[in-house]
């Protein structure tokens, strides 16, 4: 084996550099739009009142705090928070008297020290503990220049992996949020009417992008139930479902872009053969295709995404009040790809008869054993985590289409 002369040098060869910044100073540049809270939808409604409120606290009585990361966008001049938006809402959200610190019995503060603040909004507060959260200093931790898109994006997952994590979808819906397209995947991903959700419709909006559930109040109802006060909805997992929907759908297409890095190469990402990629793949097509235009390769919101969509929402609604009430929402993934096939089968959800629900729902909660159906092409193929191969995704995706087919013509 032949070693490189220069060592093998590390994948980033800047480095993070990290500063100190008070309240105040941070307080001010997202005042005037310097520092940018990227769109995600974990972004508020996350912290309850009491953790906004002894987050606030610590910060009153100099407590430790963990550091943010941030990332210099050059080309427009502004600071992307990486990881930490929740806090930094809190506080500006603190500082603007949009909340008081709880005064609730059941959240313990520091004694004596909290009859100065409990119960207290920020202009209720005295100038010496005014100035002591002004003055605060917060740990930036800036994230090297000029990185790639895919070497970002392996980062952010990194600084999210622990505590209350960031999944790859809030990153990734961000990081791809100025596309139409991508922001009518998120927006099928909505199941409540909370502050979030308004927020995530207004900034669609701006790009003229409509909530695909209007017009359609009983599928969104379905679909709200099902994944209402449900652990699995949080980090965008329902718009994670619909886009296994149209990766199920649109494999083909998906294969051809990840054929090789040549085929990859206008979107600056690698691949190296995850199912995540794939993922990240797909968004970054739809935006190339959104601001570039050219050749249609996957459908978007101007062509066929919100066709595709239609097919979705009807057969969500046929299986949760016919053919699979009860299913869990932990098997999203197995229940798009059964929609997908559907879809692309035109098999009418009217037509399904109970046998055929019964085959449906074994597929869905045990995919293995649904699978002797086609055991003599194989049977149902387990990806871990890999696109290609006998036993990728990709693999997998077919499996799906044949075990429906089959079902149906027999039943």
């Amino acid at each position: 084996m032949t070693i490189s002369e220069d060592g093998g040098l590390p994948m980033v060869t800047d480095v993070a550099r990290g500063q100190v910044e008070n309240v105040q100073t941070i307080i001010n540049r997202m005042q005037t739009g310097r520092i940018v809270i990227p769109d995600y939808q974990r972004d508020a409604e996350q912290w309850d009142d009491r953790k906004e409120s002894l987050f606030i606290e610590s910060i009153l009585n100099n407590l430790t705090i963990p550091a943010f990361f941030f990332a210099e966008n050059e080309s427009e001049g502004s600071i992307e928070v990486v990881d930490g938006q929740q806090r930094l809402t809190t506080i500006l959200k603190y500082a603007a008297d949009e909340f008081k610190i709880s005064d609730d019995d059941d959240v313990v503060y520091l004694s004596p020290q909290s009859v100065h603040y409990k119960g207290f909004y920020y202009k209720d507060l005295q100038r010496k503990l005014q100035n002591v959260f002004n003055d605060y200093p917060l740990t930036i931790i800036y994230l090297p220049k000029r990185l790639e898109l895919s070497t970002k994006l392996e980062i952010f997952r990194r600084i999210n992996e622990g505590g209350t994590p960031l999944t790859a979808q809030d990153i990734r819906l961000s990081y791809y949020s100025s596309s139409p397209s991508v922001n009518f995947v998120r927006l099928v991903g909505l199941y409540s009417a909370s502050a979030a959700a308004t927020r995530m419709l207004e900034s669609a909006a701006k790009k003229d992008v409509t909530n695909p559930w209007d017009g359609r109040k009983q599928y969104n109802e379905s679909w709200q139930s099902w994944w209402k006060d449900k652990a699995k909805a949080k980090g965008q997992t329902p718009s994670e479902m619909f886009l296994w929907y149209l990766i199920m759908l649109n494999r083909t297409q998906v294969g051809a872009l990840v054929a090789s890095q040549d085929a990859l190469k206008h979107l600056s990402l690698s691949f190296r053969g995850t199912t995540e990629e794939v993922l990240d793949v797909y968004c970054a097509q739809l935006l190339w295709t959104d601001e570039r235009g050219g050749p249609i390769v996957l459908p978007t919101y101007t062509s066929g995404l919100k066709e595709q969509f239609k097919g979705f929402a009807l057969w969500m609604h046929a299986i949760l009040n016919r053919g699979l009430a009860g299913i869990s929402v932990d098997k999203y993934k197995q229940l798009a790809l059964l929609i997908g096939a559907c879809v692309e089968l035109k098999v009418n959800p009217k037509d399904i008869s109970d046998d055929v629900w019964d085959i449906f729902g074994s597929f869905v909660r045990t995919p293995r054993q649904a699978g002797d159906i086609i055991k003599d092409i194989g049977g149902y193929p387990e990806p871990k985590g890999r696109w290609s191969g006998q036993k990728g995704q990709r693999a997998q995706c077919q499996a799906a289409i044949q075990l429906v087919e089959r079902a149906v013509e027999r039943y």
